[in-house]
């Protein structure tokens, strides 16, 4: 499901017109954004939490000429599923 899709079955389950269903999943993923830029974690009791991990600074090779190089230490958005939402999935498979 892309994010149009999304748009269209929200709208039609909550009988918001889609422009405001987009600007609340807006509002939601720059709320979210915003949270881990500052290192906060967001938990949404029963479908998961959103956190940052630390990814620490290792030696990489370049695919083009091969030589090792350092790359430096990032930051990557995660996502664990809640209880509830892994046995909603897997009570639907």
């Amino acid at each position: 499901m892309n994010k149009s899709e999304l748009v269209e079955s929200l709208s039609a389950e909550t009988r918001f017109n889609k422009r405001d269903v987009i600007r609340i999943l807006d509002a939601f993923r720059d709320n979210v954004i915003r949270a881990l830029q500052k290192g906060d974690k967001i938990q949404w009791s029963g479908f998961g939490t959103f956190t940052l991990s630390r990814r620490g600074a290792r030696a990489g090779i370049n695919p083009q000429t091969k030589k090792t190089m350092q790359l430096p230490e990032t930051f990557v958005p995660k996502f664990k599923a809640g209880k509830n939402l892994k046995e909603m999935v897997n009570k639907a498979l």
